[in-house]
């Protein structure tokens, strides 16, 4: 049996997982659910209702980003994921996945509620049990319910949008003092890395990612398929530059 890796299509910590598995060459095959589905599915498959899980050609099963890089790093310590007496990648990783992580999925079910059908970019590259056409009709209604499961609303856009620039200082504190950005990626740069490349793909937010040292985080990863355009988010939300960008880019 080999190891298959649970995803939702466009899901960050998904794509964290799965770039660990390539840099440790360990071989998986992928399955692409629906979002709202996986939720029940996932209990069936692995006993938990996010994404990413993974069972393991053992039988073992494991859900969530980083109870799943730990146990790779247990299987295969070459290359490893957590440099040996570094702390301070698993305080960026910790971060990365309850900070940062929420943060994009918010802001990303907040464009895409409003622009659904650019979420069917995002699933450009799955192999889904359902063709393109017939789940664009459902679109408008999944994106709704993912952005109400993850309680997105129009004060923690605002929020979200406000706080991101201070987020990314702290990422771009980070790779100055070489915790991130090394030769060969640790945990904490994918984790991170799967956020920032998710943000980048929203039209609206990318102006504020461009330009800085945190922008090359997201090259430890398989490009992003999809994207969303620009001047979809109310431009008295977005900080001054995003704004700027935003007003002079056609959507």
């Amino acid at each position: 049996m080999a190891n298959k890796l649970y995803v939702i299509p466009g899901s960050h910590p998904c794509a964290a997982v799965e770039a660990a598995l390539k840099l440790k060459e360990i071989p998986y095959e992928r399955v692409d659910w629906l979002p709202v589905i996986h939720r029940a599915l996932g209990r069936a498959a692995y006993g938990a209702r996010t994404v990413p899980g993974i069972k393991f050609d053992s039988g073992e099963k494991l859900a969530g980003s980083r109870p799943i890089m730990r146990r790779l790093d247990e299987l295969k310590p070459e290359p490893p994921l957590y440099p040996p007496g570094e702390t301070r990648v698993e305080e960026a990783e910790t971060w990365g996945d309850e900070v940062l992580q929420e943060v994009a999925r918010r802001l990303s079910w907040a464009v895409l509620k409003r622009v659904p059908r650019a979420a069917e970019s995002f699933a450009a590259d799955a192999n889904l049990p359902v063709p393109t056409w017939m789940a664009r009709p459902s679109l408008p209604l999944v994106t709704r319910m993912s952005a109400r499961l993850h309680h997105e609303s129009d004060a923690s856009t605002q929020a979200d949008l406000k706080a991101l620039p201070g987020h990314l200082d702290r990422i771009d504190a980070w790779i100055a003092e070489g915790v991130l950005g090394g030769h060969r990626p640790n945990a904490a740069d994918l984790q991170i890395g799967a956020s920032l490349a998710l943000l980048q793909a929203l039209g609206d937010v990318r102006p504020l990612i461009e330009g800085r040292p945190c922008e090359r985080l997201a090259g430890y990863l398989a490009p992003v398929s999809g994207s969303a355009p620009s001047g979809v988010l109310p431009p008295e939300w977005l900080p001054a530059n995003a704004a700027m960008s935003s007003a002079n880019t056609p959507g």
